[in-house]
């Protein structure tokens, strides 16, 4: 019993070890290059700025610091929050019936549905991203795209919604189903024996003990689709160097137009040697993903995750 005590105490040791050099050593990469994301007056001066960005983006003479000046910042900022509230809010409708379907219900072929979306979560986006092309450019998809004059492919809306949901969809209905599996299925018969309907005993017992679960697995289906980057790239592409007329008047009302998905604009700006802007980028995602991670364990709910 001492030595298993002593396994543990050593095990928990090399753990908090290994991850407080992660997250110091992250800390000191953020700290360290803090001053990226500030005007340098010297690099105007010295035109070490101009010369990477050119002067027709006057704006960038100020580093990664002129990030949030940026209208292209803004645009892509609000396409990605919209566009994954939209892919929410279908993975939630769609996700969390499905889930309790699942959870309760005895349906054929069962573990081959649960097997198919727990492989959607370890696929590589970018294969997600090549299959999507596939279906929406042969066969029924294809007519049907043809009869509407639209290309879900290569398209702001439905095109992003559409590649950020499968993943976002997966990862959410893994949560939910673990949620309602969480709940013991007696507390709904005994509710249904005192004469509740099956609608009202999930409503009462049901939902209020699976909250928590259901919530994370919101809020783990939103972050997943603001993260998601290879399947967006595949299947849509990027859209900042498209000229202004390939837009809407709709779009550019809204302030969408030549604007990406924050995670491909972070790809873009590495691409296009624009490292401090790119950093800028991924800084922003990394405090949404960590604000709704905190927000995740304060409720409870990561029991539900890891």
């Amino acid at each position: 019993m001492s030595g298993n005590k002593a396994n543990r105490k050593a095990f928990k040791a090399l753990f908090y070890s290994f991850a407080g050099f992660l997250f110091l050593y992250s800390l000191y990469l953020f700290l360290s290059n803090l001053d990226q994301l500030f005007v340098t007056e010297a690099a105007v001066k010295t035109r070490e700025i101009t010369d990477v960005w050119g002067d027709d983006r006057e704006i960038m003479n100020q580093f990664a610091g002129g990030f949030w000046k940026d209208p292209y910042f803004w645009k892509s900022l609000n396409l990605t929050v919209v566009t994954t509230l939209i892919t929410t809010l279908i993975a939630s409708i769609v996700g969390i019936p499905t889930a309790y379907a699942l959870s309760r219900f005895r349906i054929k072929a069962k573990s081959i549905v649960e097997i198919l979306f727990s492989s959607l979560i370890v696929m590589p986006g970018s294969v997600i991203g090549i299959c999507l092309i596939i279906m929406f450019n042969y066969g029924p998809l294809w007519d049907l795209q043809n009869a509407l004059g639209f290309r879900f492919a290569h398209s702001l809306f439905p095109g992003m919604v559409i590649a950020s949901l499968v993943l976002s969809f997966a990862l959410g209905l893994s949560a939910w189903k673990a949620a309602f599996d969480s709940v013991n299925p007696r507390f709904e018969q005994v509710a249904r024996s005192l004469g509740s309907s099956r609608w009202r005993a999930f409503r009462t017992v049901t939902f209020p003990l699976a909250k928590s679960g259901i919530i994370a697995g919101i809020i783990l289906a939103w972050t997943r689709a603001m993260a998601e980057f290879s399947a967006v790239l595949f299947f849509c592409g990027t859209f900042m160097e498209l000229p202004s007329s390939r837009f809407s008047e709709f779009t550019k009302f809204i302030q969408m137009d030549q604007a990406d998905w924050v995670s491909v604009a972070v790809w873009a700006q590495v691409e296009f040697g624009n490292i401090e802007y790119g950093f800028a980028l991924a800084f922003v995602l990394v405090l949404i993903g960590g604000i709704s991670v905190y927000i995740m364990h304060r409720i409870g709910a990561k029991g539900y995750i890891w």
